[in-house]
C-alpha cells in the first residue's frame, strides 16, 4: 500500500466561542465565536497552508464558528467550502446551553449517567451516541471517497473529532472523552474511501469542561 492510496486529512476544530457559553452544552446551536476565536481563525487558515501546502477540498459543518476558519481557508487556496450537514456537533436536545450546574440543578445524577453511558443517559430530545457517530462517520467517508489520495481540510466541532478519532484508534467510548481536543487544534490523519483510517499526529486533549465535575 502505497501513500498515495491514501488521504491526506486534517481535522480542524473551530475557534474559542465566546466566555458565555464556554463551560455550556451548547451542541449543534449558532453560537458567537469569542474574539481570540474571531481574530485567530483566519490566522490558522494562513498557517495550515504554509506548514501543510494548500488543500484539494476543505469540508466543513454549516455553522459560523467552522465556516469562519473554513472560508478563509477555501479563499486562500482558491477553492469553494464543501458544507457537510452530516458535520454538525452533537444535538444537544433539552440541554442546550445549560451549563454544568443549571444541569445538576434541574437533573441531578444526568451528567454521571452521561458519562457512564452516553448512549442510554443522552440528553432528552438529543441524539445517542450511536446516531450520532454513524452520521458523522458517513460524512467523513463521503469527503474522503470525494477526494481520494488528496489533502483535505475538514473543519468541525469537538465532539464530532473526538468520535472520528475513537473510530481511528479503536478506543471505547470513556476513553474518547479524555481526548476532547482545544479549540483551534489540528488531528492530522490518512484514510481510505471506504476503508480504514489512522491518526497521524494530534494535540494532548482533555474532557469537556461541561462534562467536568471538578470545574476549573
Amino acid at each position: 500500500m502505497t501513500d498515495t492510496d491514501w488521504t491526506h486529512v486534517l481535522l480542524v476544530r473551530h475557534g474559542e466561542v465566546a466566555a458565555e457559553h464556554q463551560d455550556t452544552f451548547y451542541g449543534s446551536a449558532e453560537v458567537a465565536l469569542s474574539e481570540d476565536g474571531e481574530i485567530g481563525s483566519p490566522l490558522l487558515a494562513a498557517k495550515i497552508v504554509e506548514k501543510y501546502d494548500q488543500p484539494d477540498a476543505v469540508w466543513s459543518s454549516p455553522l459560523s464558528r467552522t465556516l469562519a476558519l473554513a472560508e478563509p481557508l477555501a479563499a486562500i487556496a482558491g477553492l469553494e467550502v464543501e458544507i457537510e450537514p452530516g458535520l454538525l456537533e452533537l444535538d444537544r436536545g433539552s440541554w442546550t446551553h445549560l451549563s454544568h450546574t443549571q444541569l445538576e440543578e434541574q437533573s441531578p445524577g444526568a451528567i454521571a449517567a452521561y458519562l457512564e453511558d452516553p448512549e442510554t443517559g443522552n440528553a432528552p430530545g438529543g441524539e445517542t451516541e450511536s446516531a450520532f457517530s454513524k452520521r458523522v462517520y458517513e460524512a467523513f467517508d463521503r469527503a474522503v471517497a470525494t477526494n481520494p489520495g488528496e489533502l483535505i481540510v475538514i473543519v468541525a466541532h469537538g465532539h464530532v473529532i473526538r468520535v472520528l478519532m475513537m473510530r481511528a484508534k479503536g478506543w471505547d467510548v470513556a476513553t474518547s472523552f479524555k481526548h476532547f481536543v482545544p479549540y483551534h487544534s489540528i488531528v492530522e490523519m490518512r484514510a481510505q474511501p471506504g476503508g480504514p483510517s489512522e491518526v497521524i499526529a494530534a494535540p494532548e486533549g482533555s474532557q469537556p469542561r461541561a462534562l467536568r465535575f471538578t470545574q476549573r
